[in-house]
């Protein structure tokens, strides 16, 4: 299964991953495997993966797709010690793909937006929540905020583009503070992996909000 489940993400061959989950539901764990491996590109691919393989599932293996959803809130768990920066944005892309089913699951990730370590792929994972149902994210938004002022540019970066997924017309002063920030950041959006700054993140961010 690890094997043929690595296969099926290197080439996005997400018809015959959705066509495997459909017979063979340990796929989901699999793929939650497939979040700790050392390849970025991969671990993105993973994420993809299992919110493709949850949708395809959530109406005949709610139980099951629900308890792997736990699974993953429990990695999240400090106490868990098993944290990893894909797990975020795993619940995240599970909750875009069914938000029938996973919508009230949203704003448990605002714990997470606390480590340090794992706010980018929370901002991703509320972004990417946004950019389908902004009105199950809203109240992240001031959680999202300060993230902004972060040291770190990725967490800049990804706060930025979240801001302008879900619609948080209150961030664009900040939003346009942040045009010249030549931080560099690597962020997944529309199944690629794009190499950016913070400014035109923030600038594209600003874009969407002011047309809207």
């Amino acid at each position: 299964m690890k094997t043929e489940i690595e296969s099926i993400l290197r080439t996005g061959d997400w018809r015959r991953l959705e066509a495997e989950a459909r017979v063979n539901p340990r796929v989901l764990g699999a793929l939650i495997r497939a979040l700790y491996l050392p390849e970025e590109d991969l671990a993105w691919q993973a994420v993809e993966g299992f919110g493709r393989a949850v949708a395809v599932l959530a109406g005949t293996e709610e139980e099951l797709c629900r308890d792997r959803m736990r699974r993953l809130f429990w990695a999240l768990n400090d106490e868990s010690g098993t944290s990893g920066r894909f797990v975020a944005p795993a619940v995240g892309e599970a909750v875009a793909r069914a938000p029938e089913v996973f919508g009230e699951n949203a704003l448990i990730l605002l714990n997470v937006l606390d480590e340090p370590y794992l706010q980018a792929g929370a901002a991703w994972a509320f972004g990417r929540i946004g950019s389908v149902r902004p009105d199950l994210v809203r109240e992240a938004v001031p959680e999202i905020l300060p993230l902004l002022r972060s040291a770190d540019p990725a967490v800049r970066g990804h706060a930025a583009w979240a801001l302008g997924e879900i619609g948080a017309a209150e961030a664009v002063a900040d939003l346009k503070a942040l045009a010249d920030d030549a931080g560099s950041v690597k962020i997944h959006i529309n199944g690629q992996m794009i190499e950016t700054t913070v400014g035109k993140l923030a600038a594209a961010a600003t874009a969407k909000l002011e047309e809207a």
